[in-house]
């Protein structure tokens, strides 16, 4: 009963250190999150009473001493992102990250010290889980890169609808607007992949890291100025992209789909607030 309690306040922790992550990733690449491979990490140790009790001390300290960050506007349709200029969007990215970098450190701490708690035989199986993961990953990554041209990894065939992403899929669109959404999508395709290499190879760093014996604030630091350049040009060109699936609408979809986004915004407070 104490390590599901202890895996509950991991989660909540976590999903308040990463809610607003630096890189603005798309939905399937939320789930990198290192705080989250920490949670089924450790949820598969047996940790001892005198650990679970520690854990719960660190996350509890950690909660009590770091609010929850804003989260991250990435909504094309508002106002203040739909007509941003590539030199506008730089700038917002640049500066939400750099406003986002010190909590990420104080989430990468709390890894830290959580790492420091546990035995030589629990962080030579975390490191066997790991190796599992990885091979995984690189046998995911050679069937994306071999696969024939045009047929998308992971796209199902059929009805165009079946490939568009919540709330699109909800509008009444017209066959010329699905063969320019499914255009743009397939364009974008091998971005967001590369995307995904890119924040699983800084992922795989920041555990590197955090396991070390070389943690630092400055250390880290230079981790996340070596990928600086990566993580603002991805942003802008998921921001960018998301403009130019938006722009293929009517003003009246627009409408529609703004009040059914801020439906959804009032809900997600409305819960994250209880």
């Amino acid at each position: 009963m104490k390590s599901i309690l202890i895996v509950g306040l991991l989660a909540t922790t976590f999903t308040l250190a990463h809610s607003a992550n630096a890189a603005p990733q798309g939905p399937k690449m939320r789930d990198h999150a290192p705080g989250m491979e920490m949670i089924k990490t450790l949820s598969r140790l047996s940790l001892s009473s005198e650990q679970m009790d520690e854990v719960k001390k660190l996350v509890t300290a950690f909660k009590a001493n770091h609010e929850r960050p804003d989260a991250s506007p990435e909504h094309p349709d508002k106002p203040d992102l739909a007509t941003l200029s590539e030199s506008e969007i730089r700038s917002l990215v640049e500066t939400r990250i750099l406003k986002q970098q010190s909590h990420h450190f104080a989430s990468a701490e709390l890894r830290n010290a959580i790492y420091g708690l546990l035995t030589e035989s629990q962080r030579a199986l975390l490191s066997e889980q790991k190796s599992a993961r990885d091979a995984r990953r690189s046998s995911m990554q050679d069937e994306a890169q071999n696969r024939p041209q045009g047929k998308p990894f992971g796209a199902r065939r059929g009805n165009p609808l079946n490939n568009l992403r919540p709330p699109f899929e909800a509008l009444q669109l017209t066959d010329e607007q699905l063969a320019s959404l499914e255009t743009l999508n397939a364009t974008f395709r091998e971005t967001r992949f590369q995307h995904k290499m890119t924040l699983d190879e800084l992922r795989d760093a920041e555990q590197a890291l955090v396991r070390s014996g070389n943690f630092s604030e400055s250390a880290w630091d230079a981790l996340y100025a070596e990928y600086k350049d990566d993580l603002v040009n991805a942003a802008i060109e998921n921001i960018t992209h998301k403009q130019a699936t938006f722009a293929v609408l009517t003003d009246a979809q627009k409408t529609e789909l703004q009040q059914r986004r801020e439906n959804v915004d009032a809900l997600r407070r409305l819960f994250s607030d209880n």
